[in-house]
């Protein structure tokens, strides 16, 4: 694990001086070329982006997608490395906002209007630290994020979104600290698209299919009362980052386990058909490469 803070350091060091066009260019060689050269994970896409688009896996339109998907991972974990030194107050200045019916603040600021909290949902798609990076210059937000084994590499990773104004809440001791932090009133994020087993998870629609996601973050709502806030931060044209927010969804009360299990379902189903709708849009800034559908496998044939 030492290698990987190593390479972490030497890279954000290397990002720090390299302009981004280059940067860019070299983090989507790379990942592209894993892409390539990783069968099992290049099956495993396909099969998503085949689901997203309602298309064959051996689609040339699927398959560019998958290979972009892949590439756009690059520039993403290029842009991850020059974290540290990204200006965001610049990045925000040149931001394009589409949220409908409101700013992606204004949708954030009825979220918090009840003053019970905001779970800020977003997902493994465009740029998710920008995106927090974003809300932590107006709000004090904390974060939910896995702690690293490598106690340096999991500093060295926490400390730059401590210094983007995200509080990071480690994933094992989450639950309590982000009801303490709800009860301030203040708003917690979570990416919340990971995969789960029918046993374990939580069942939604999502692109014309059951699959099964945690329910946690609309646990968390029930319990505490605060609003879900779907959000997301991708790259757009014109080397342009785009957001959008969506109009926050409230919990309703529960009386027993059966309204309560009801509530759950129906907040975890609005989660991902604002998800949806933002990867129908722009499929290939989405980086899933797990199997996300039951039947999504890496031995199926691509």
């Amino acid at each position: 694990m030492s290698s990987v803070y190593w390479l972490a350091r030497g890279g954000s060091t290397l990002a720090k001086w390299t302009p981004r066009p280059v940067r860019h260019t070299l983090g989507s060689v790379v990942s592209a070329g894993s892409y390539l050269g990783w069968r099992a994970k290049r099956r495993v896409t396909l099969q998503n982006m085949a689901q997203v688009t309602g298309r064959s896996p051996r689609d040339p339109y699927v398959q560019r997608l998958a290979f972009a998907s892949w590439a756009n991972y690059g520039r993403y974990a290029s842009d991850f490395m020059y974290f540290p030194y990204m200006d965001i107050a610049a990045c925000e200045a040149n931001m394009r906002d589409l949220s409908q019916g409101g700013s992606w603040s204004q949708f954030l600021d009825q979220a918090l209007e009840p003053g019970k909290g905001a779970v800020v949902a977003t997902a493994h798609f465009g740029s998710w630290d920008l995106a927090g990076a974003l809300v932590g210059r107006h709000y004090p937000l904390s974060a939910v994020a896995e702690t690293f084994t490598d106690p340096r590499l999991n500093e060295l990773l926490q400390n730059q979104r401590r210094d983007k104004g995200i509080s990071v809440i480690p994933l094992e001791s989450s639950a309590r600290r982000i009801l303490r932090v709800l009860q301030k009133n203040e708003p917690v994020a979570l990416v919340v698209d990971r995969p789960l087993s029918a046993q374990e998870g939580t069942p939604v629609r999502f692109f014309g299919r059951t699959t099964y996601v945690p329910g946690g973050p609309a646990t968390l709502a029930v319990m505490s009362g605060a609003s879900i806030f779907p959000g997301y931060v991708w790259y757009g044209h014109h080397h342009r980052f785009y957001v959008r927010g969506f109009e926050p969804i409230s919990p309703r009360p529960c009386k027993g386990a059966v309204e309560r299990e009801k509530e759950i379902l129906r907040l975890t189903q609005y989660i991902y058909d604002a998800l949806e709708t933002v990867v129908r849009e722009w499929p290939s800034q989405w980086y899933m490469f797990r199997p996300f559908w039951p039947s999504t496998t890496a031995n199926e044939n691509a």
